[in-house]
């Protein structure tokens, strides 16, 4: 839209003359991303810093708020707004939707204004669009090309977790001459077509439930001309759980699988295999707080992804359609066939229809293989010099998870090595990627590594720091805050899930 990127690049002209007076190449912190992580970490930063700190804020993009600038227009938050965004300001009061699900314009506009903010505060941000940090060289290369040199005492790279999108990211199946292969970003420049072409959707995450749902309620598209391949059935978080409306959090979980595995008489072997948090995700079923597309099928993946009751029901009407049990697709023939990396191969419903036209939706990026930093070499979130956002608590938690390093950044008697104390990450996968790319959200065994007990792990610490249990519990991006706990219920449900993993033996004490 034209008139919108006119908007955009009056916006930034008018924010580069305000930062005009704060223009330099010598800064406290460079923060390369200025996506979710890079935001929250920023505004705590500047909130909590013992002194005042000049921040250089550099994006390969025009403006801040990271993939959700390439986003494709129908997609909304998948959580409540007065969960998502920065520490000092409050999504949920700009958002129009019902549900608080903020639109993709909507956090855009977000982000500007947290931005106009930092700066209408006092505080010496300077934001710099389309460039590119080189570590090496200690410099970013502006959209022109010239290489700008930055002398900055601590560097942050918050690439580590952005999120890989399809329009970014390209397939990694075969694609076969002639096939019209899109990302979800096109689907709106299809419905004059759309009374009259098939429609294929690869990948069953979030982008490929939306994309369904678009097509579905949007274009309009008869069941009887899609087909959804889904390589595994997720597990699908309520946005509509029953009173009192409190979407469950990751400790919140850990607490919901182990009474689900006493309830089931506490199977020794249990602990040991994916049962254990499938029982958990069972218990939340029943009490109407996740969802399954397919009763009749046990999913095998949990990415948070969110929806209400009624858009579950319009994807349960497409079972039908749905291809499931053969794993990703390996490649699409020029005549439209599925290959999967199983072996198998599956003809289009429609094959036999003459010129039957069929469009396939690339939804298999995978947005949390973070793609963009996953050949790079593991690192503490703290060392001399540089900070590397990373993930340190589970769901919801991307702009949590900058905050609370923002504010571990913030101590000021405390050691990199103390501060990379308090931010255990999650072991990665071992050995070589599989040939179709890494596979994220598995529901599989419980061991020490697991994000759920990493995260465990890091609050107990957190708890036990002077100061940091009140900061969270007045932090609006915490889940057990916006699930209404207190500090002393935060403590003892943490305590409680850290004695009873003990007792199962899922952990050593």
């Amino acid at each position: 839209d034209p008139s919108q990127i006119l908007l955009v690049a009056l916006h930034f002209s008018v924010t580069a003359k305000r930062m005009a007076a704060v223009d330099s190449t010598e800064y406290d912190y460079v923060v390369v991303g200025a996506g979710a992580s890079g935001m929250a970490f920023t505004d705590t930063l500047l909130l909590h810093s013992p002194a005042p700190v000049s921040v250089l804020l550099l994006d390969k993009r025009a403006q801040p708020g990271g993939h959700w600038s390439s986003a494709y227009s129908f997609v909304t938050l998948h959580q409540p707004a007065r969960n998502y965004g920065v520490e000092s300001r409050a999504l949920e009061a700009t958002v129009s939707h019902p549900e608080l699900l903020a639109s993709r314009e909507e956090i855009l506009e977000y982000y500007r204004a947290v931005l106009d903010g930092w700066i209408a505060d006092g505080h010496t941000v300077c934001f710099v669009g389309d460039a590119a940090y080189d570590f090496g060289a200690r410099a970013y290369k502006t959209g022109s090309g010239a290489l700008v040199p930055v002398a900055a005492a601590t560097v942050v790279d918050a690439r580590y977790t952005e999120n890989d999108i399809p329009v970014h990211v390209p397939p990694r199946f075969a694609i076969g001459d002639g096939i019209d292969l899109i990302s979800p970003n096109e689907l709106p420049s299809r419905a004059p077509a759309a009374a009259e072409d098939h429609f294929v959707v690869l990948g069953a995450g979030k982008t490929g439930q939306d994309a369904m749902l678009y097509l579905r309620e949007v274009l309009q598209v008869p069941r009887e001309r899609l087909m959804w391949v889904m390589p595994n059935d997720p597990w699908i978080t309520a946005r509509d759980p029953p009173a009192p409306l409190r979407q469950n959090t990751c400790i919140e979980f850990i607490a919901s699988a182990l009474d689900a595995h006493d309830a089931a008489g506490s199977p020794s072997a249990d602990v040991l295999s994916s049962a254990f948090l499938q029982r958990g995700f069972e218990r939340l079923e029943e009490e109407g707080k996740v969802y399954r597309i397919d009763a009749s099928v046990r999913p095998a993946k949990f990415m948070d992804a969110t929806l209400n009751r009624y858009e579950v029901g319009v994807l349960r009407e497409c079972a039908p359609c749905i291809v499931r049990g053969k794993g990703r697709v390996s490649a699409v023939a020029p005549s439209g066939s599925l290959s999967f990396e199983g072996g198998a191969t599956v003809e289009l419903p429609w094959a036999g229809e003459g010129k039957a036209k069929t469009c396939f939706v690339h939804c298999t990026a995978g947005a949390f293989n973070f793609g963009g930093s996953a050949m790079e070499a593991k690192r503490p979130v703290f060392a001399e010099g540089r900070i590397t956002l990373q993930e340190i608590f589970q769901f919801p938690g991307f702009c949590f998870n900058g905050a609370v390093i923002g504010w571990v950044e913030c101590q000021p008697h405390m050691t990199a090595a103390e501060k990379s104390a308090l931010c255990e990450t999650p072991g990665g996968e071992a050995g070589a990627p599989p040939p179709l790319g890494p596979v994220a959200g598995g529901v599989g065994a419980l061991d020490a590594a697991h994000p759920l007990l990493v995260s465990l792990r890091n609050l107990r610490r957190w708890y036990a720091t002077a100061g940091m249990g009140e900061w969270l519990h007045s932090l609006r991006l915490f889940s057990l805050t916006m699930n209404s706990y207190s500090l002393a219920e935060g403590k003892a449900l943490a305590e409680k899930n850290h004695e009873a993993l003990v007792a199962a033996g899922v952990i050593a004490r």
